[in-house]
């Protein structure tokens, strides 16, 4: 059931097993306590805004000298693009697709015996303090809250522990969250951030890295210069946790990890399912007395080895010499010994309203995703991130046709297939994914995506409608692993979305399918070609129409009123957005926002009296942006500031 990760019954075996490939350290001092372990979580940034990470606008000399004197990974990655799915990946050291847990903000099950690794720390006699997120996205959540945490508050910390007792401590710190740095009015940000950074600290919108997907306006800068501004209140407030470290005389006693919960805030970055939704800043730093647990060679050093959040669960099991439960897919990076890796996987599924899938491979020097949904463009309509005046003036310079060609693919559909040079491409702008001289390598890569998702069997194929249903009677996880969940069957059948014309007369077949989630993939696929008129000589599609199962009848309602006007397809539209299940609804809602303003119209009277009722968040914020877009209609936000 446990993996057994003592130090001494390890260290044997590296001189046991000659053939084994490890890393090795310097030898451990006798009796030797625990050490203590400090997280410093950032959130919403990504290494690219940071000094020590090359940015050389940045002002974080806290944060640049623990990335310096520690040990800095540049090939670290958050499992999802948003902070839920992120967490539970990190408190449970599991995967979210093979557990269903994908969503934002979803209340998916998870198997009792999945148990969050400060649980096993507790067990040992230490002191487990968290300050203070617990936006775990399982209806386990309480559970987790409960075995995880000695205390968990915006007081918590390990000033609260008994005398000698090893604590692990976390802190959030929220003011470089997107909220700050992008969502919220720009007066809000002032109060919060920029009246309280010394004025001679302030970076100016002048002197910013802009990156190659924003056009180089004032407003802009403006609005990117709020990144740099709360991330420099951040380094304040992680100056103050290590000040009081010292103050109580534990630095030398104390490892302390510092990252970011996800990719950064800005256009492009955070819930978009490439490198720059993944990407996240990493350091380590040990004091002398657990160098032995450091296996890397020098502590400065730039370590390419990937890692990802589903590693970190493990590696502070490892740390605190206790055991690693079999359930968890992560690898130690950290410890007296670690082996070789060359390979992680990344997902990104559904982040408020909009709807995605995405799934991403990593060898630390490139970044490979394969996009499940491709028409879903990278500025897909999604309220709490369109409230921002960064995406209103986006959209105004694209409407204005304003906009180069880089800057304009976060208004198009994107690519099947992206791959990208972490080394040299710091913004992610240069698809290498066609390019003949990279075949071999995006050959490697999506044959590891391909192997990685059949052998996890990923639950998050079957759309959310099914995965509510099948949550109220157990848990997506013991679904996936029975007979009744054809995984290879309705993989083969997403991944041919976008594949372009050659590929519709599959697709056409799959809407024939006994399998609903084939028919429903087949479906998606068909919308996003690029010509309806070759799906329209290819076959009849209006009987799927009226298909048993709702999320395909619904694609294929979309496609049919979108591209010819189809009457019947309106209908099934209006009927289900007005359903009374959520999932159906959001999904018509996410559709019709993108409707041209004559096609859109229909629906105006039924969105107005949804409006007028108790509706679910999702719902709402969809319909929120419909109204928006057809007439003006503020994207007020307060409950966010």
């Amino acid at each position: 059931m446990f993996r057994t990760v003592s130090y001494w019954s390890k260290l044997l075996l590296v001189f046991l097993l000659a053939s084994s490939v490890f890393w090795s350290c310097e030898e451990a001092p006798q009796d030797i306590k625990p050490p203590n372990i400090l997280w410093l979580v950032l959130e919403d940034m990504s290494p690219q805004f940071i000094g020590a990470y090359g940015n050389p606008a940045a002002n974080t000399p806290v944060i640049d000298s623990l990335i310096e004197e520690g040990v800095k990974f540049e090939a670290a990655f958050s499992t999802g693009t948003v902070c839920s799915p992120s967490r539970y990946a990190i408190i449970t050291g599991t995967r979210t697709n093979e557990y269903g847990t994908g969503h934002h903000r979803s209340n998916i099950p998870i198997p009792d015996s999945i148990k969050p690794f400060p649980a096993y720390l507790k067990e040992m006699g230490y002191h487990t303090s968290n300050n203070a997120k617990r936006d775990y996205n399982t209806s386990a959540r309480r559970r987790i809250t409960q075995e995880s945490w000695v205390e968990t508050s915006y007081e918590a910390g390990w000033w609260n522990r008994q005398d000698g007792q090893p604590f692990f401590s976390v802190f959030n710190f929220d003011n470089c969250h997107q909220s700050r740095t992008f969502t919220n009015p720009y007066d809000n940000y002032k109060a919060r951030i920029l009246n309280k950074i010394p004025p001679d600290e302030v970076v100016s919108p002048a002197d910013i890295v802009i990156p190659d997907f924003y056009k180089d306006t004032m407003g802009l800068r403006v609005e990117l210069s709020r990144t740099y501004n709360a991330l420099k209140k951040t380094d304040m407030e992680v100056d103050s946790i290590l000040n009081l470290l010292r103050k109580d005389q534990l630095i030398d006693s104390t490892i302390i990890f510092l990252y970011s919960d996800h990719g950064g805030g800005a256009l492009n970055t955070k819930s978009k399912g490439g490198a720059l939704g993944h990407q996240v800043p990493m350091a380590v730093v040990f004091p002398p007395a657990y160098a032995h647990l450091n296996p890397y060679k020098k502590q400065s050093i730039a370590i390419d080895r990937p890692i990802t959040f589903e590693d970190l669960a493990p590696t502070v099991l490892t740390l605190a010499d206790t055991i690693v439960p079999e359930y968890m897919t992560g690898e130690s990076f950290l410890g007296q010994e670690v082996s070789e890796r060359s390979i992680v996987y990344c997902s990104s599924d559904r982040c408020g309203e909009a709807n995605d899938l995405t799934r991403s491979v990593s060898d630390g020097r490139y970044f490979y995703t394969r996009v499940f949904m491709p028409n879903q463009m990278p500025m897909a309509w999604n309220k709490y991130f369109d409230y921002s005046k960064s995406r209103q003036l986006a959209r105004q310079y694209s409407d204005e046709g304003a906009l180069n060609d880089i800057q304009k693919s976060l208004f198009e559909p994107r690519p099947r297939e992206m791959l990208y040079d972490l080394k040299k491409d710091t913004w992610q702008t240069n698809n290498l994914a066609d390019l003949p001289e990279h075949q071999e390598k995006i050959d490697e890569l999506r044959s590891a995506l391909d192997k990685q998702l059949i052998e996890a069997k990923d639950v998050h194929f079957i759309p959310e409608f099914t995965l509510d249903s099948i949550s109220k009677n157990g848990t997506p996880f013991d679904y996936k692993e029975s007979a009744d969940y054809n995984f290879q069957e309705i993989y083969e059948m997403a991944k041919l979305a976008g594949g372009g014309s050659e590929v519709i007369p599959q697709q056409m077949k799959g809407l024939e399918s006994q399998n609903p989630v084939v028919r429903y993939w087949a479906a998606i696929g068909l919308n996003a070609q690029e010509s309806a008129k070759l799906i329209s000589e290819a076959r009849d599609i209006s009987p799927s129409l009226s298909d048993d199962y709702p999320p395909v009848s619904i694609e294929i309602a979309y496609l049919m009123y979108n591209h010819f006007d189809n009457l019947e397809a309106k209908e099934v539209l209006q009927k289900y957005l007005k359903s009374d299940n959520e999932f159906l609804s959001v999904q018509v809602a996410q559709r019709i926002v993108y409707l041209p303003s004559r096609k859109a119209e229909p629906f105006l009277s039924d969105v107005k009296t949804l409006k007028q009722q108790q509706i679910p968040g999702n719902l709402s914020e969809s319909l929120d942006i419909f109204m928006y877009i057809q007439e003006g209609e503020d994207l007020y936000y307060a409950q966010h500031w």
